[in-house]
């Protein structure tokens, strides 16, 4: 079962098992923090020197029939940690180069294919006896960002079962402040341990199948003492903070669906996007030629010091802020020189559109993989401590989807041969959480009624009739609707709306006069953040906020906002996955072949036969209402298409 949204689980459980953690120096006291749920931030701020591995706590096993024998004492074994070694980072390209595993805590074992340029182990007899293994009944694999090896293995030709439990996932649960979460910071901050570092071992521009070795073995079987170690470790502090049932029930099976999603990609029409980073350069051209002539000059419009130079002495702009090298020319200072100079507005536009370029155009294509011939991106759960999912190598959650020219290149992923693309969207549903989680009248009224929230926004803050909201009214609500969980202040509201500072501020107070309830949830929110330390969202994922009882003005402020905008973000992610969790158990429970591609900040991506339009259009609707489980309705809006950028 997907854990139940309606009871934060750490909550319940902080203050009841102190006795789970110990430390000489707690960092949160230490700080003037309080201390978290269950104490889990009070880390080992012990004084000692870290230790490194000694000799005879790895090794390598270069004997078939000797690994076979340690691999089935593993199987014996309650839990194995696994990890493998490879030549590359990229999983739908890597090969492997060997693995290494511990059932025991006391010793890593590495089993080279290869090293120092030569064969080690015959690849198909290891594949055998891995295979063999991998089919143990109740295997519990412990792995750290376990996604690799399992997309790397299935690839490999043996079908691993997915982690039980992964480091690297419990330790962003346990503390999603932290920001990285590779295992030479966890095993220095959790174990007191000097990881050997890749640098150390593999020369640059090499790969690790060409280290001797006896320098190979040490680093790749340390990766599985320590990752065994690390869950010894995170176990009982999961179980103390109350977070158990979200990582086993939430976090990794959804671990498990996206190495699914990544391996599936998505086809990219890259002769189509060619031509339209041809358009973009002719566009970008023209920008440019228009530049010069309204300057009467050419100019390098990319130099910083030049741009300088053209608005604030030869224009006469009066610059917004300085810098170490003179005065910004940033994307903020240019949006508020727009409205006065269109040489400022056009510098924008060639910026935004030598991005989309730069960034999609001209590298998409070319990593299209050639296995596959489809694009394969990473989803990170990681990459945000709100728990949002991010999107790496390549990045499309930030393909803008409102300017034609994101549109035009979000047409170039294009759904297969006789399939379609299905597009579902939680409109506004951070919105929705937010009218759930304060349980404000006018805002909860609205979702019940189906009103176009930010009309009726404007309508009750500007105090005119819905039908006579202008949409310039409706664009400051719009603005405000959001602004607010973000922490929106005056000058930032007067500076994006291009109105004064005083007005700014009056819409702000309507809006807070308008939605009282909301101001009464985000004191309250800030209130118990600062006795606490931390937030959660409705699941239970708990965030720590540094500098909530700050006497800095700046830093409480900026920590305020945190806290507001966790449990808010936070809890639109928490449904989020249970809906991907939900909508992928019932696709394979009822034998359809469609398939959940990607994850887009509030959209799901299918691929799907087109004769499974009609029953995909209301499994996916099911599931997605059923996941929000807030007191508002949420709405679901979905779209079919032969590519991408026919939604929305």
């Amino acid at each position: 079962d997907i854990p139940s949204l309606a009871v934060g689980k750490a909550a319940a459980s902080a203050g009841s098992t102190q006795s789970a953690f110990t430390s000489s120096a707690p960092a949160a006291a230490a700080s003037g923090q309080p201390e978290g749920p269950g104490g889990i931030w009070k880390t080992d701020a012990v004084s000692v020197e870290n230790t490194k591995l000694d000799t005879d706590e790895t090794e390598a096993v270069t004997d078939p029939a000797q690994l076979k024998a340690l691999l089935d004492q593993a199987a014996e074994a309650e839990t194995v940690a696994f990890d493998i070694e490879t030549d590359s980072t990229d999983a739908m390209q890597a090969s492997m180069a060997g693995f290494s595993f511990c059932f025991d805590g006391k010793k890593g074992w590495y089993a080279p294919l290869r090293a120092g340029g030569s064969t080690i182990l015959p690849e198909a007899e290891v594949k055998t006896v891995l295979k063999d293994f991998f089919a143990t009944p109740g295997l519990k694999l412990i792995g750290q960002n376990f996604k690799y090896d399992y997309k790397v293995l299935h690839r490999w030709g043996v079908d691993p079962p997915m982690a039980w439990a992964d480091t690297m996932l419990a330790a962003w649960l346990l503390e999603s402040d932290l920001n990285r979460f590779n295992m030479d910071i966890l095993a220095d901050r959790y174990l007191h341990h000097t990881t050997i570092e890749f640098k150390e071992i593999v020369p640059k521009g090499e790969t690790f199948d060409s280290v001797p070795l006896e320098t190979a073995a040490p680093y790749a079987a340390e990766d599985a003492l320590i990752t065994f170690r690390l869950w010894k470790r995170f176990q009982p502090m999961l179980a103390a903070a109350g977070l158990e049932d979200l990582f086993f029930d939430m976090e990794m099976p959804l671990s498990a669906l996206l190495a699914e999603m990544e391996m599936e990609g998505i086809w990219l029409d890259g002769s189509l996007l060619s031509f339209y980073g041809k358009k973009l350069e002719k566009q970008i051209n023209d920008i440019q030629q228009e530049i010069w002539t309204l300057c009467g000059k050419e100019f390098n419009i990319n130099s910083t010091k030049q741009l300088q130079t053209v608005l604030f002495e030869e224009r006469g702009l009066t610059p917004v802020k300085k810098t170490k090298t003179g005065y910004s020319t940033d994307t903020t200072v240019l949006q508020a020189l727009a409205p006065l100079d269109p040489v400022a507005s056009l510098v924008l536009r060639n910026r935004s559109l030598s991005k989309l370029k730069s960034t999609y155009t001209d590298t998409l294509g070319q990593m299209i993989q050639p296995e596959t011939g489809r694009l394969h991106t990473s989803l990170i759960q990681t990459g945000t401590a709100t728990g949002r999912l991010s999107s790496r190598d390549p990045n499309l959650q930030n393909i803008p989807v409102k300017d034609e020219e994101g549109r035009m290149i979000r047409r170039a992923f294009r759904a297969g041969e006789g399939k379609i693309f299905l597009s579902a969207d939680y409109s506004q549903i951070e919105l929705a959480v937010l009218a759930s989680l304060s349980g404000d009248k006018e805002l909860s009224h609205a979702f019940h009624t189906g009103e176009d929230i930010h009309r009726r926004t404007a309508a009750l803050i500007f105090n005119e009739e819905p039908m006579e909201v202008t949409a310039e009214q409706r664009r400051a609500a719009k603005t405000i609707n959001f602004g607010v969980m973000y922490g929106m202040s005056s000058f930032r509201l007067s500076r994006e709306l291009g109105i004064p500072m005083k007005q700014a501020a009056g819409f702000i107070e309507s809006y807070f006069r308008t939605y009282s309830g909301i101001n009464t949830f985000i004191q309250e929110t800030v209130r118990k953040a600062e006795e606490t330390g931390y937030v959660e969202t409705a699941a239970g994922h708990i965030r720590r906020i540094q500098g909530i009882n700050s006497r800095n003005k700046t830093e409480k402020a900026g920590a305020e906002r945190i806290a507001v905008n966790t449990p808010i973000q936070g809890t639109a992610s928490d449904i989020m996955k249970r809906a991907m969790l939900a909508v992928s158990s019932r696709l394979k429970a009822e034998g359809l072949k469609a398939k959940l591609l990607l994850q887009i900040h509030d959209e799901l991506l299918f691929e799907l036969p087109e004769g499974e339009l009609d029953p995909l259009t209301v499994l996916v609707r099911e599931e997605m209402e059923k996941a929000a489980q807030l007191t508002v309705p949420v709405k679901i809006t979905i779209e079919s298409g032969k590519s991408w950028g026919d939604f929305h």
